[in-house]
């Protein structure tokens, strides 16, 4: 299957790096605690789209093949434009208890744990307070969970679902991810054997990330989980899916692509800002307005920048987020020549930034 799986996907890649704001991608990943996973799809073209063209799942542990269930098929409901769908994992039993544990739906009772070595509240040093731990029946962790009275909207991940998915992990559990399983979005109810049809991939397709502590996930440059224990959220700058990330063509996570939020934070669920939508306004720069022409796209010795306006920066980036190039321009000039002889093969980011706080990003291969 991987063979079958990865033949082609260098085309692919470098065939689809021009199309922005053409196709859906996934604008928020959730891995919280329990069973608080969601994944928020969102559409940035002018059009309504159909989501029962596309489906949603995980390579688990580094596998290249969809897990138990295969991919999941998205309910035919018509996503309307610059608009978000979340789809949140359902582990509940049929009354909506249960426990096979279902998501929080802000009722949950919760309490501060002692340490019991300095006799201080556990910390949540993300949210810079005393750490919550939700509590079970019995103040047993085999049994249900404990509802109170109090309704507290901010651990409510039932109501931000759009639709439920995977109730039972023996059929399906492709929305069951953790921090090393590689969540994709396919249009399509089947993966490709070529793997033309991913949109999106958080993770990396066939790479079980390194073991960190006994809980595995894919880190940034500083060590930062990014895919455990965390929220993130597309950057409003990103106008497409990542398409095809694969371990066997050196691909990595973008995660330069992504904002963090604390574990267990669903308050930016159910919409999303992109740079696509005309009324957006939530950035201070304009993105992407300027018409960038680069070539040769896949590039070997030298990409040549085109742009119709004066040019006052040029930064390089891998899709790890590490900078390799970056160049002040104090003529100003329209046309910029950058010497790639050196970079290692594979996918890269060029920010393109104008004296008039404009900027445009493009994507580029380097063969």
């Amino acid at each position: 299957m991987k063979k079958l799986l990865f033949t082609l996907f260098s085309i692919f890649v470098a065939a689809g790096l021009m199309a922005q704001c053409t196709n859906l991608f996934i604008s928020e990943y959730v891995e919280g605690s329990n069973n608080n996973k969601a994944i928020e799809i969102y559409n940035p073209t002018e059009q309504a789209i159909n989501l029962s063209g596309y489906a949603v799942g995980r390579f688990s542990n580094g596998s290249t093949t969809p897990s138990t269930g295969g991919p999941i098929v998205l309910p035919n409901v018509m996503l309307q434009p610059y608009d978000a769908y979340v789809v949140v994992l359902d582990r509940r039993q049929e009354d909506g208890t249960g426990f096979d544990l279902p998501v929080w739906n802000g009722y949950n009772v919760f309490e501060t744990r002692i340490d019991s070595l300095t006799g201080e509240p556990i910390m949540d040093f993300c949210r810079d307070e005393p750490r919550l731990y939700v509590q079970y029946i019995d103040d047993d962790n085999g049994n249900a969970y404990e509802y109170g009275a109090t309704y507290n909207a901010d651990y409510d991940l039932q109501a931000k679902a759009d639709t439920f998915a995977c109730p039972d992990y023996n059929v399906a559990n492709g929305m069951s991810y953790n921090g090393n399983d590689a969540v994709f979005l396919i249009s399509g109810s089947s993966i490709a054997a070529d793997g033309s049809n991913i949109v999106d991939v958080v993770g990396v397709i066939g790479e079980n990330p390194e073991n960190t502590i006994g809980q595995p996930a894919w880190t940034d440059a500083n060590g930062k989980w990014i895919t455990r224990d965390i929220t993130i959220v597309r950057r409003a700058w990103v106008e497409e899916g990542a398409g095809i990330v694969a371990a066997i063509l050196g691909d990595t996570l973008a995660y330069n692509e992504w904002d963090y939020y604390c574990n267990n934070d669903f308050t930016n669920l159910g919409s999303h800002g992109c740079s696509c939508d005309p009324n957006f306004v939530g950035i201070n720069e304009v993105v992407n307005e300027v018409p960038v022409n680069i070539q040769p796209n896949p590039a070997s010795n030298w990409l040549l920048v085109d742009a119709p306006q004066n040019i006052l920066q040029v930064e390089v980036y891998d899709l790890a987020g590490k900078k390799v190039f970056q160049q002040n321009y104090d003529n100003f000039s329209t046309e910029i020549r950058l010497n790639v002889n050196d970079y290692q093969s594979g996918m890269y980011v060029v920010n393109v930034i104008f004296d008039d706080n404009q900027r445009t990003v493009k994507k580029f291969v380097v063969k």
